[in-house]
């Protein structure tokens, strides 16, 4: 049997990015993708294709930026806990309960 983990990342952007063309996002997306991989055979994992990395990735990180934008956009403000220790973040805004958990 095997025990699966879902390994993800956070990508951090800056509001001028989000502001930017889709082209210009995936651009940077797909840097982040080429990071991934390295990732995946450092740790002697196999690397799943481009396509699935990118779907999975993207999906991941538009969801989370949705988020934070949905909140801010109402005037919530997000707090981090991080550990440093587990190299994992967890973001959460008191107002309406949303959490993001992140690994970096």
């Amino acid at each position: 049997t095997y025990d699966i983990q879902k390994r993800g990342g956070y990508l951090p952007v800056t509001n001028e990015l989000l502001e930017d063309s889709d082209n210009n996002i995936a651009g940077v997306v797909q840097e982040w993708l080429a990071d991934a991989a390295d990732a995946y055979r450092a740790m002697g994992l196999p690397v799943p294709s481009y396509e699935v990395l990118r779907a999975e990735e993207t999906d991941e990180v538009r969801r989370c930026i949705e988020n934070l934008m949905v909140c801010e956009a109402k005037g919530h403000l997000w707090t981090e806990r991080a550990d440093p220790e587990n190299g994992t973040s967890t973001l959460s805004c008191r107002r309406c309960g949303a959490e993001e958990h992140l690994r970096w």
